[in-house]
């Protein structure tokens, strides 16, 4: 079926159709009708809106009446097919469109077929489809209509449109249509009453203001009749609207409708109870419970109606009781009754649930409580009546079931019906609607536990473990959807509450509030009452959430923390809650909180203000010693929650630490304020202000004045010396008077058994040391405290892991004791006195090992350590308790390495003291501490080391055996990367070797290599000294070759260096000694190359130690040979001032060297143009007068000075005179060694780079022997002596040409073999160029060779100056420019003009070489083609004079028809049209043109390479050049271009119309003719007949016509050839063609016939050729008559004229004249003009008896149309002309080109 519709669609929609198209769609419209689908319904069957779419194209509104409606009815099918029309959009809508089109006159049928159209095809709204309010008003037209079914489709599209558009809603209103459709409720069909209730009750729900307007249009009664008597639909309708209608409960509705409750009709009394009860609920409370009133009765009706038999009526009526009551609880306590209770009982046993639910609500709605209603209000309901509402409580409707809980709810508070209640299992149905119910039902369901736990104890109500858990876990889960500020929240807050205070008994196993923690996510609804409820309920939530604290702390902290607000709540409750259960619990949930998010917790009190309150709130809470042992918080995570007993010795129990995880109730506020303190510091400042330090300091006086304290408040001391430790972590607060009160407490608890306290005690006492002040330190010390602190030395972590990881939470330190006692002694007046010397024999004692403390003798060294520094009484005291032994022993029991170190420490101290070195046991100390250097760590031997120095002072030590076994350890600590090692091991061995001559013999025989060791030393960081001795080692060491060959001296060489860089003279003489030794090896001057020995080495060059100068200064060259960076760091280092200070007094070895070390130094060019290198030039230009300078040292100076000197920076900074300067310079110049010649040359080059010493006098001297060396033939010589001419041949060239410059310098340039460098060619070129610049006569002195060679310079002056003696050349003598050519000045010229340089003076030598016959004859002017057409061709060539001469150039080559037809003339042929193409001057576009005219002229490869380069469309273009000279050579080139078939494809029209407008142009601006353009026309039309018949070629001819006229005889006998040409050709082109072309040519004709009589013989046979072949016209007048007298009566002459046997013509007849005047004139057109006819006039005269003839005339016309115009006095002829009187006729005929008007004949 499916494929049988889309089928059908398409068949419509076919221009082809075999069947009627009506037809095709009612067979389409009845399948769309029958479509069923049986299966997939809820996929498309078909693409339903292509059938649309192929409806809706063919519905037209004036289309044939019976197409129409079939397409009509396919629509309505469709729209009405419940398969189909779910899937189209305003199915329904387009329904009912289609109903009111199939009804609607003409007019609206169209609008409806537009909107029907619109609404599928634009996807618009069905209210944008009809038209907007337009529609609304057709609409509401429409249901004034007779015709029912108009009047249901308006009313059913209005109620869609209601449905869907607000808009239309105040549309209708203001259309008026709310009186039809009231109107409709009365007198329509039952369809459209309930469609216009519908609309009606849209309307009412839309805006009050319509609601009124139809109130006013007496809706009421019309609803009313339609309750009445419509049907279903229409009463739910009706219904729907008077509940909207209906505002009042006035007595006439209420009366009407109580008619329609107790009347027969309607059967259904459903909507009357609903809209009664509306209208009841707004009755006023004096109508509703006075008996009487209508609204009373009304009330009565309801009830009676429970009693009915019918169920639904019974639903209906019990429901609205329960909305009245429930909406009007003012009328429940007036109303409670038994004749309103017991029916409602009644039906509680009602068999339909439904019936029993409401009757429940009714209950409900009538016990709800309010504050009015007496105790007994339910006294008609007995204990037994609520079995029922049990039973229904239980029912398995969750709905049925909430009701019932309602009513139960508010009747459990009676005890009796609770009891009952309790009796028939009410709490199982509780808990059920508890955990399944709505938010109402668990409201109602939490009221009535609690009013059942009010009457009973949990264990009564609940009964065991699982009803407990889920009646906790539902009533914390209701909170989440109850308003905070109701009595439903705290009904279930108040249940909860007293679960949590209820503990394990004999039903429960365990307390029903630890479900709580067992389900984290239940804690979220507290948290939320403590947010956002109102202080009973946060109490509440603080209640029961302070009892989780032990078990879910982590995830009750972040819930509290994620709503801050429950943090201000608790900080409040905290501080005002009147119970105190409350605030100790608000101060656990917020220790709690802020264990685990200590900032945040803080910042939000901060910021809520509540921070400082809090505090004292807290300190408050402390000072009364609260305490509520209920509560357990768990402070630390995830430790024990009961005390841990963990025993602190191994051997023994003297006591135990408890774990401090666990603080109960009672000392909660401390901890609050300890965690307070430790997040904010100043907290602190406000717990001091608050009293919390004086709180704290009588909690301590108590418990140490009370004996029995400590089984009062054990947790409350610890917590509150931890909180004294974190307070005293401020300043400020160790400032307060009472912490010098505390201290005793603190001392005390030192004392105590417990290592808690004493633990604690010491942290505060850590706190105080750190923070306080010396006498507060001083105040501790006296207290007594030292001797406690000492007892806890040595227990470590895993003694009291909890204590130490509770410190560092709190950020405390983890060995107090040990921080306050090295603090202590720290302070000089506690070191010295009694309290140290106390101490000393406990810390003694404590170096014994203790297996219970083995932490101890570590912090006891320590101790001791700084006890004994600085103090030789303590020294002793710690002698005379025997420490040396137990250090000895301890030392070896091998203990850890810091021990170790600080045991060796303290050794190194004791044996400062003389009397205690004396003692026998230093001997066994020594023995010891060999073995730590032996095998102890790093700080142990630096360590014992130092002691071993100090025991060395000793001569029995020294002397002893045991001191020599000292040498190797000793000797391998060398080897420690630690200096002070290196420093220790150093002085012991000096200490040791010290004045001994073998020792140098002993350290060879040591195993290792001490050389090793002492470059380690060496290369450490180390001190002078210990550098200086290992130096003062090296320099015994390098005495020996074993040393000095080893590798590791090379490596000394930096240590060395650095030595030698101290300021003290021993340790520089040690080191320059060493490394002048090292450096005597190349291979060891190679390596310390590397290090950085400059500024060492140039510091020394001073003073009038000459022998340590010149030291210096050789191991500086060998150092800085082929070493730059070397060399920087010399001038850096000041060597060149510092030799120029030594150089005045120098000798000459020692000033060689120097010059020897500028040379090397200037050798680098940052060097050499430095400022540094300025200052040694005059000095150098000094020592080279000197007599005594050897060659050797002036070689080395003038080297360096050409090294400077060649930098112009230094040049500037030159101050000696040219004189001073070159006259020694050129005595160099004669110098026998071609070295120093050499260096003269190129340093006198560098000189006159200057302006000053190229012009100075001195300089001209220079110019014969430089120019003697240029050519001297060596080619060093001659390129520094050309650079040199290079730099003078500006200022002096008339010298260097008398000096022979000019022949040596073109010796240079034209030398082959060998061939110079390139530099030294370019500099004699380029002086070369200067000498002729400076005078033209030069030019004829330089050969001409030289002068093209010239012309491959890479510099432009030198290139130009050649080429101006070039040019001079050529004009002075042109037989030249043959020497030139074969010279190669050609590939020269091209190469400059490729290459872009001096392009115009090349360009113009160039054309000047072409324009020479011979040259062109030449071959090589052949191969210039291409280059010169590349140079035009190149996008880079921009000077305009060299492409006009290189144009020029072509030109001239262009000349020769050998190279015009070369190959390479295709490329020229392109360059020149591209050349054209660049809008070039007029003068290059004539060059241009002149030249492509000579290359196409002798070659047809170059015609072809013009067009196909563009050049035809060029030359068009030039054709119209306002230059009429450019116009005529492009005419001319054009006639050359097509000369012969060659370019036949591109001829075209355009190229006829270009040359016919350049034609036009040049006659209109100049008013001349352009010959040129005239014989190319001439040209193309002969050979190319083709283009003759073409549209262009008759366009022409006008202005040939006038070219005709205005050109001089070379013109018209031009266009005389072209029209004929063009004649000729009229006789085979089409006719039309022909005849155009031949009526614009017929203009010519008066030009032609003037031609016939002006114009030379040689015209005249084509001229009347034309004007035999043009058209034209005859025009024949005849002017008058004359002695036209007759015998017999007047004269009443007329003229008949014929030609041939065309239709006569003849004229007017003038009456009675024999002279008469006619004066009219008779025209013929002639296709061709009249070739052998005559003309032939008959004179008549009319009269009474007919037309007499007057006589006859003949004349031949063939000879008018050469003369134009033929006209004179013509006799007639008749026979009848008696009197022999002569009658003439005066006539007058023109041939003329002919008019459209004309005759043809």
């Amino acid at each position: 079926m499916s494929a049988l519709i889309l089928y059908l669609g398409e068949l419509s929609k076919s221009s082809r159709l075999a069947a009627p198209v009506a037809d095709i769609i009612g067979a389409l419209a009845y399948a769309v009708m029958v479509f069923e689908q049986t299966t997939g319904l809820d996929e498309e069957p078909f693409d339903v809106a292509q059938i649309e779419d192929v409806l809706v194209m063919l519905l037209k509104p004036r289309d044939n009446k019976l197409v129409q409606d079939r397409v009509l009815e396919a629509m309505a099918s469709l729209y009405g097919n419940m398969y189909l029309s779910q899937w189209l959009n305003h199915a329904e809508a387009k329904r009912v469109l289609i109903g009111l089109i199939t009804m609607a006159a003409a007019d609206v049928q169209e609008h409806l077929i537009l909107s029907l159209t619109s609404l599928c095809c634009d996807k618009v709204s069905v209210w944008d489809a009809i038209g907007n309010r337009e529609g609304i008003q057709l609409l509401i037209s429409l249901l004034g209509l007779s015709s029912e079914q108009h009047q249901e489709h308006s009313v059913q599209l209005l109620a869609i449109l209601t449905d869907q558009v607000d808009d239309c809603k105040w549309a209708i209103t203001a259309a008026g249509g709310i009186p039809p459709l009231v109107q409709l409720l009365e007198m329509g069909s039952q369809k459209a009453r309930e469609d216009a209730a519908h609309i009606l009750w849209n309307l009412c729900c839309h805006s009050e203001d319509i609601r009124a307007c139809v109130e006013s249009a007496g809706a009421v009664p019309a609803f009313l009749w339609l309750l009445r008597s419509g049907g279903p639909k229409g009463q739910e309708a009706s219904a729907k609207a008077l509940t909207k209608l209906v505002r009042t409960a006035d007595s006439a509705t209420i009366n009407q409708l109580l008619a329609l409750l107790l009347g027969d009709t309607p059967i259904k009394k459903a909507h009357i109870i609903r809209i009664l009860g509306h209208v009841l609920t707004m009755a006023p409370h004096q109508d509703l419970v006075f008996k009487g009133s209508a609204a009373n009765k009304g009330l009565k009706s309801l009830v009676q109606v429970l009693n009915s038999s019918n169920e639904e009526t019974q639903e209906y009526a019990a429901s609205v009781l329960a909305d009245l009551f429930s909406t009007r609880k003012d009328i429940c306590d007036s109303l409670v009754a038994d004749e309103i209770v017991q029916p409602c009982m009644k039906l509680l046993t009602s068999k339909a649930q439904v019936v029993a639910t409401q009757s429940a609500r009714v209950l409900g709605a009538l016990s709800h409580p309010s504050k009015s209603k007496a105790a007994n209000k339910m006294s008609y309901i007995a204990a037994a009546d609520v079995k029922p509402l049990i039973k229904l409580a239980k029912t398995s409707l969750i709905g049925a079931a909430e009701t019932a809980v309602a009513a139960l709810a508010n009747l459990l508070s009676d005890s009796h019906i609770a009891a009952e209640a309790l009796a028939e299992d009410v709490v199982l149905a509780l808990t059920r609607v508890l955990g399944n119910g709505s938010l109402e039902g668990k409201k109602n369901s939490s009221r009535a536990l609690h009013q059942l736990l009010k009457h009973f104890p949990v264990s009564d109500v609940l009964v065991g473990n699982s009803q407990c858990r889920f009646a906790v876990l539902a009533l914390v889960d209701s909170l989440n959807a109850m308003d905070m500020d109701t009595t439903d929240a705290a009904d279930a807050l108040e249940v909860v509450a007293l679960l949590s205070r209820t503990k394990k008994g004999v039903n429960l196993t365990y307390p029903p509030w630890s479900v709580l923690a067992e389900d984290p996510s239940s804690l979220e609804p507290l948290v939320q009452c403590l947010a956002e409820g109102t202080p009973p309920l946060q109490d509440k939530s603080i209640e029961i959430l302070s009892r989780l604290c032990g078990d879910q702390p982590v995830v009750l902290s972040d819930l509290l923390v994620a709503r801050s607000t429950s943090i201000c709540s608790l900080a409040n409750r905290t501080m005002n809650s009147a119970n105190l259960e409350v605030r100790v619990g608000g101060a656990a949930l917020l220790s709690c909180t802020a264990k685990e998010h200590k900032q945040q917790s803080v910042d939000v009190l901060d910021r809520s203000g509540y921070l400082k309150p809090l505090i004292e709130a807290l300190v408050d809470m402390a000072k009364k010693n609260s305490r509520c042992t209920s509560l357990e918080i768990e402070v630390r995570g995830r430790a024990p929650r009961e005390f841990i007993e963990r025993t602190a010795f191994q051997e023994g129990e003297e006591f135990d630490v408890p774990d401090p995880a666990i603080v109960l109730g009672g000392t909660i506020a401390l901890w609050l304020l300890l965690i307070l303190s430790s997040c904010l510091p100043k907290n602190r400042i406000t717990i001091m202000e608050a009293g919390g330090l004086e709180v704290l300091s009588d909690k301590l006086a108590n418990y140490a004045s009370n004996p029995l304290a400590e089984f009062e408040d054990t947790e409350g001391i610890w917590i509150s010396t931890l909180l004294l430790a974190i307070l005293f972590q401020d300043e400020n607060v160790v400032l307060s008077p009472a912490t010098m009160r505390i201290i005793p407490s603190l001392a005390l608890l030192l004392r105590s058994e417990e290592v808690i306290d004493r633990y604690f005690a010491a942290q505060a006492m850590a706190s105080l040391v750190s923070n306080g002040s010396k006498g507060i330190s001083l105040v501790i010390a006296n207290s007594g405290a030292v001797a406690g602190l000492i007892t806890l030395i040595g227990y470590g972590e895993s003694d009291m892991p909890n204590l130490v990881t509770l410190s560092e939470e709190f950020s405390l330190v983890r060995n107090p004791s040990q921080v306050v006692l090295e603090h202590l002694f720290e302070i000089e007046d506690v070191r010295v006195g009694s309290t140290a010397r106390k101490s000393i024999p406990l810390l003694v004692d404590l170096l014994r090992p203790i297996p219970d403390r083995p932490g101890a003798p570590p912090i006891a060294v320590q101790l001791l350590t700084r006890i004994a520094d600085g103090s030789d009484t303590n020294k002793l005291i710690m002698g005379e308790a025997g420490a040396l032994d137990a250090l000895t022993k301890y030392l070896s029991l091998s203990p850890q390495d810091s021990t170790e170190a600080d045991i060796c420490d303290l050794l190194r101290i004791l044996f400062r003291n003389q009397e205690l070195i004396q003692y026998e046991a230093s001997l066994s100390s020594l023995n010891q501490l060999i073995a730590v250097l032996r095998l102890g760590s790093k700080n142990a031997r630096f360590s014992a080391a130092r002691a071993l120095h100090q025991i060395f002072y000793a001569e029995h030590v020294i002397d002893s055996e045991l001191a020599w076994q000292a040498v190797q350890p000793l000797v391998d600590m060398l080897c420690a990367a630690s200096e002070s090692e290196q420093e220790a091991a150093l002085v012991a061995l000096i200490k040791l070797t010290c004045g001994n001559a073998s020792k140098a013999a002993l350290m060879t025989d040591v195993e290792g290599n001490p050389l090793e060791s002492l470059h380690k030393i060496l290369s450490s960081a180390s001190s002078l000294e210990l550098k200086t001795n290992a130096a003062q080692l090296c320099f015994v060491l390098f005495g020996h070759t074993k040393f000095r060959a080893d590798p590791i001296a090379s490596e000394c060489i930096q240590p060395l260096i650095t030595l030698m860089q101290s300021d003290t003279s021993t340790a520089v003489e040690s080191g320059v000694h060493a490394f002048e030794r090292l450096l005597d090896d190349e291979q060891q001057v190679e390596l310390a190359a590397a290090y950085d020995i400059v500024d060492l080495l140039v510091g020394l060059i001073s003073g009038r130690n000459h022998q340590l100068i010149e030291a210096s200064i050789c191991a500086l060259i060998k150092l800085a040979k082929d070493r730059t960076p070397l060399k920087s760091d010399m001038v850096k280092a000041g060597v060149i001032d510092n030799c120029l200070e030594v150089l005045p007094l120098a000798s000459s070895s020692l000033s060689s060297s120097i010059a020897e070390l500028f040379r090397i130094l200037t050798n680098s060019s940052a060097i050499a143009r430095s400022s540094d290198a300025a200052k040694i030039i005059e000095p150098l230009f000094m020592v080279l007068l000197r007599p005594d300078f050897g060659l050797w040292g002036q070689h080395s100076a003038l080297q360096a000075l050409v090294n400077i000197l060649e930098k112009p920076q230094s040049l500037a900074a030159l101050k000696l005179t040219p004189s001073q300067v070159i006259e020694p310079l050129i005595s160099f110049l004669e110098s026998p060694s071609q070295a120093i010649q050499q260096l003269g040359t190129e340093l006198l080059t560098h000189l006159l780079a200057q302006e000053h010493f190229q012009q100075d006098i001195t300089t001209k001297n220079a110019v014969v022997p430089l120019v003697q060396l240029a050519g001297i033939g060596i080619l060093n010589l001659q390129q520094t002596a050309i650079k040199a001419l290079e730099k003078i041949s500006a200022s002096w060239p008339k010298a260097v040409a008398d000096a022979g410059g000019i022949f040596e310098l073109s010796k240079v340039i034209i030398q082959d073999d060998p061939q110079p460098p390139h530099a030294l060619w370019e500099s004699a070129a380029f002086i070369l160029s200067n000498v002729l610049c400076s005078n033209a006569e030069y030019y004829f002195k330089a050969p001409i060779i030289v002068l093209v060679k010239m012309l491959h310079s890479t510099l432009e002056s030198t290139i130009t100056v050649a080429l101006n003696a070039l040019i001079v050349h050529e004009r002075s003598d042109p037989s030249s420019v043959e020497q030139m050519t074969e010279a190669g000045a050609i590939d020269a010229l091209l190469n400059l003009l490729r290459s872009h340089q001096c392009e115009e003076a090349s360009g113009r030598l160039l054309e000047a070489l072409f324009n020479n016959v011979r040259i062109r004859e030449m071959k090589v002017s052949k191969y210039a083609i291409a280059p010169l057409a590349q140079y035009l061709l190149d996008p880079q060539t921009r000077s305009e004079s060299g492409r006009l001469l290189a144009t020029l150039a072509l030109g001239d080559l262009s000349q020769h028809e050998g190279h015009a037809r070369a190959s390479d003339s295709v490329s020229a042929c392109r360059a020149l049209v591209s050349l054209l193409e660049d809008q070039p001057t007029e003068d290059m576009k004539m060059v241009a043109i002149c030249a492509l005219q000579n290359f196409v002229m002798r070659s047809r490869t170059n015609r072809r390479a013009v067009a196909e380069a563009g050049g035809i469309l060029v030359i068009q273009e030039l054709l119209l050049s306002p230059n009429s000279e450019v116009a005529s050579q492009a005419a001319l080139l054009i006639k050359f271009l097509f000369s012969n078939h060659t370019l036949q494809e591109y001829v075209s029209n355009e190229l006829i119309r270009s040359l016919t407008a350049a034609l036009e142009r040049e006659l209109w601006s100049n008013a001349t003719i352009n010959e040129e353009v005239l014989r190319t026309l001439n040209v193309i039309f002969a050979n190319f007949p083709k283009l003759q018949i073409s549209e262009a070629a008759t366009l022409c001819i006008p202005h040939l016509v006038a070219a005709l006229k205005s050109g001089n005889e070379g013109a018209q006998e031009s266009v005389l050839d072209t029209m004929c040409l063009l004649k000729h050709s009229w006789s085979t082109m089409p006719i039309e063609i022909a005849r155009s072309q031949s009526m614009i040519a017929a203009e010519a004709i008066p030009i032609l016939q003037m031609l016939m009589k002006t114009c030379p013989p040689s015209f005249h046979e084509r001229a009347d050729s034309l004007l035999h072949c043009l058209p034209g016209c005859l025009t024949v007048t005849i002017k008058r008559g004359n002695n036209l007298k007759q015998a017999m009566g007047a004269t009443n002459a007329f003229c008949r004229l014929t030609i041939g046997n065309g239709p006569p013509r003849q004229t007017k007849v003038v009456n009675h004249s024999t002279t008469p005047e006619w004066k009219e004139g008779f025209t013929w057109a002639f296709d061709v003009p009249p070739k052998g006819q005559k003309l032939h006039i008959i004179c008549k005269s009319k009269n009474t008896f007919g037309k007499t003839t007057l006589g006859r005339v003949t004349i031949q016309i063939d000879k008018v149309v050469t003369e134009g115009v033929y006209s004179g006095l013509f006799s007639l002829n008749h026979d009848s002309n008696k009197d022999g009187s002569s009658r003439t006729l005066e006539i007058e005929i023109i041939w003329s080109n002919r008019t459209e008007n004309d005759e043809n004949i």
